[in-house]
């Protein structure tokens, strides 16, 4: 073989577009769902251990329920909404927009303890 037969066939392979499998998309899924899994579990860690938290410094009337319960939702929901709309694109921007509603996720769990503490502190008049 040539050396000009071997410079053709590879940029004409180079030039080919890579066929993307089924698989590669649910495996990249698998690994966000593993992500938002531990944000969601950590949420149902607040909702459980942040009430007591509240009973036990005698501020119970103010725990923020609400809070807690979006903060449980809200991972859920944006792996889905992510899934729902990457469905149709190609692998890299799926896997952009599953980072894009991780990073989202993760802020909020920040801004969910942020305002938890100020809640906290206003209850016991800081």
């Amino acid at each position: 073989m040539s050396a000009e037969m071997r410079a053709d066939g590879g940029a004409s392979a180079a030039r080919a577009p890579r066929e993307e499998r089924p698989g590669d998309a649910w495996i990249v899924a698998l690994l966000f769902a593993l992500a938002f899994g531990y944000d969601t579990v950590e949420a149902v860690t607040n909702l459980q251990q942040l009430p007591l938290l509240y009973v036990g410094a005698g501020i119970e009337a103010s725990i923020p329920w609400w809070l807690l319960i979006a903060q449980v939702a809200l991972p859920v929901l944006l792996f889905a909404a992510a899934l729902w709309i990457g469905r149709r694109m190609r692998l890299v921007a799926k896997a952009g927009v599953l980072l894009v509603a991780i990073a989202v996720s993760a802020q909020q769990s920040l801004l969910a303890e942020q305002l938890a503490r100020q809640i906290a502190v206003t209850a016991l008049g800081g």
